[in-house]
């Protein structure tokens, strides 16, 4: 079976369905269909609340035929490749879409394998996660039950999806054992492939402060490579600048775990991805106007997107009403009209009741919405993260309103 359409949407995640809703808002005439083999939608930035006890998971998930933009049609596949010659995507089901103007918004996968033992470790043992909603319920009951002893939370190398999240469980997780009494007989490490604990210089400053007060151990330049569950060890690689690489075995009660993340491998089969440097493997695209470097019939948005800015629904909800103008700018014969600064915002969850907000762009750049210091962690700010940016998400952003 094949399919022909003049806007296809590769990915009903938060960058598809907010563009295709923008889209039709912009012309309702316009011929779009949006590619996704999931029943489901998932809100996931507040999973990390839900497994420090605050809600419950089922409120982050709709039918995915509830955010499906009216007049768009949905073909529920997956892709296997694209051919820019022919402008065709090939399905796994075997059809084909053929496409005027594609737009690639698939995400990015979980590499859960390339850490070995962790898949056979996941869900047991204390080996817990917050990055699928499947898992989310047992590291809700790991955290909540645990009474002591080591406790790692693994920040893998970035590019990842939501890169303050391995921290702000952290500290949820910390906060609990504190009031629960547990803290005296635990200890936390913070386990990060990185040099410092955030990638922006003016909130690692005041993050390294809240570590040091409440005695989490930081960890730098440690990357997990091997888990076993059962025994309840950890494998870290250690790398310094001046030495050799040596692995160390930590052991655990608890161990949190953030595996690698990559795109899919049809973007860089099909020749879409930056072939060279840090983005390599990413889909290559201008960082201000989103659209392909090479192929300018093709756009993309979100986690796929091979630009140096931090992988957020945040960044997504600047990018989508962007590339949503120069899509239709190039329709009409003319350039991309709209530039993206590279705007993200992690709203970082210090502890139950605080949120530092994080809000920058390219080169670390600060971007604040409010005029107040960022840098501080404010009550007002837990409310903007608990109760307001979800229903900003479900009743505008999916819907192409804000």
């Amino acid at each position: 079976m094949s399919h022909a359409h003049k806007i296809v949407i590769l990915g009903g995640g938060s960058g598809g369905i907010s563009l295709a809703a923008k889209l039709k808002r912009m012309d309702k005439g316009l011929d779009i269909s949006i590619v996704e083999p999931a029943d489901m939608h998932y809100y996931q930035a507040f999973w990390t609340l839900v497994a420090g006890g605050v809600g419950q998971k089922e409120s982050t998930a709709r039918p995915m035929a509830a955010v499906m933009p009216a007049g768009v049609t949905w073909i529920k596949d997956a892709v296997v490749a694209v051919d820019p010659q022919d402008q065709r995507v090939q399905l796994k089901s075997g059809a084909t879409v053929g496409y005027d103007y594609l737009v690639v918004a698939t995400g990015l996968k979980l590499d859960w394998n390339k850490i070995e033992g962790l898949t056979e470790s996941l869900g047991k043992n204390g080996v817990c996660s917050i990055y699928e909603y499947s898992k989310v319920p047992y590291a809700t009951a790991s955290i909540g039950s645990f009474q002591g002893g080591n406790a790692l939370f693994v920040m893998p190398p970035v590019p990842i999806k939501c890169a303050g999240a391995p921290q702000k469980i952290m500290y949820l997780a910390e906060h609990m054992w504190r009031k629960n009494g547990v803290r005296p007989r635990s200890e936390v490490h913070f386990m990060t492939a990185g040099k410092a604990m955030f990638g922006i210089p003016d909130f690692a400053k005041p993050l390294a402060e809240i570590v040091a007060e409440r005695s989490i151990q930081p960890h730098f330049q440690h990357r997990l490579v091997a888990v076993d569950g059962s025994a309840r060890k950890a494998i870290f690689e250690f790398k310094s600048d001046q030495a050799e690489p040596v692995q160390i075995t930590y052991n655990f009660n608890l161990l949190h775990v953030v595996p690698p993340m990559s795109a899919h491998a049809y973007v860089a089969e099909s020749g879409l991805a930056v072939e060279s440097g840090d983005q390599k493997g990413w889909l290559a695209v201008d960082k201000q106007t989103l659209q392909h470097l090479r192929l300018r019939n093709i756009f993309g948005i979100g986690d796929v997107t091979g630009i140096p800015n931090s992988k957020t629904a945040a960044a997504i909800r600047k990018q989508y009403p962007i590339v949503a103008q120069n899509l239709l700018d190039v329709m009409a014969g003319q350039a991309p009209s709209q530039l993206y600064d590279g705007y993200s915002s992690c709203p970082l969850i210090t502890e139950f009741g605080k949120v530092m907000l994080a809000e920058f762009g390219y080169d670390g750049k600060l971007l604040p919405s409010f005029p107040l210091d960022p840098t501080k962690p404010r009550r007002s700010y837990w409310h903007l993260k608990k109760d307001f940016l979800p229903l900003m998400y479900w009743k505008g952003m999916v819907k192409g309103l804000v």
